[in-house]
């Protein structure tokens, strides 16, 4: 999706709100607001081509923004709004929710870290082949749990367990079947706070 506006960087920048800042807060005008971290709001992100699980093609890297017009093909005017671009593959481009951007605010307080992913058998378990081993977090709709089923190290181009929330889409969200010995590692992310560690789930069959 193309957008216009200008750099949030510069702009805070320019502001002089950028020394010691951890994380970011917007608001629009009806009370709404998302708060990022520091990496969150102002790390260079990239626009895909496709939103597929190590999909690279096509990428460009792209700067946050405060927009004032977008659109697919021909951009349209809008009440300005933060604009970020895709942290991985599976990330959606487009606009935040905060619509008529009202107010930014920085602060420099130190930054919670989202807890790990759990697993609905426990670590090192034994299981029937054909077992569905479901991910979940306490905050499941907040987050994304990215994974990987061959023991190697997660990140922001790996798989995305829950690709929608309860609410919106929930069939998406469906379990892994393990057919063979595994190991699974995940973390959690997603926005306001750092995060999680990587958890690790070894399970072997029966």
């Amino acid at each position: 999706m193309r957008a216009n506006g200008v750099s949030l960087p510069y702009l805070l920048n320019q502001a002089g709100m950028l020394s010691g800042a951890t994380s970011i807060k917007f608001t629009s005008s009806d009370g709404y607001h998302i708060t990022l971290t520091y990496d969150q709001a102002l790390g260079m992100r990239t626009s895909f081509s496709s939103h597929s699980p190590g999909g690279s093609s096509g990428a460009t890297t792209v700067e946050p923004i405060i927009a004032w017009e977008w659109g697919d093909r021909n951009a349209m005017p809008e009440n300005i709004r933060p604009f970020f671009g895709q942290s991985g593959p599976m990330d959606v481009n487009t606009a935040s929710f905060v619509r008529d951007l009202e107010l930014i605010e920085v602060f420099t307080t130190p930054v919670n870290v989202w807890a790990s992913p759990e697993a609905s058998a426990a670590d090192g378990s034994a299981v029937p082949a054909g077992t569905e081993l479901s991910l979940f977090h306490e905050n499941m709709d907040n987050v994304r749990i990215y994974y990987t089923t061959d023991g190697s190290e997660p990140n922001y181009y790996s798989e995305v367990y829950n690709r929608s929330t309860s609410f919106f889409q929930p069939h998406l969200i469906v379990p892994l079947i393990l057919t063979e010995d595994v190991t699974i590692k995940a973390f959690a992310a997603g926005a306001g706070r750092a995060a999680s560690p990587v958890v690790t789930f070894t399970f072997t069959i029966q």
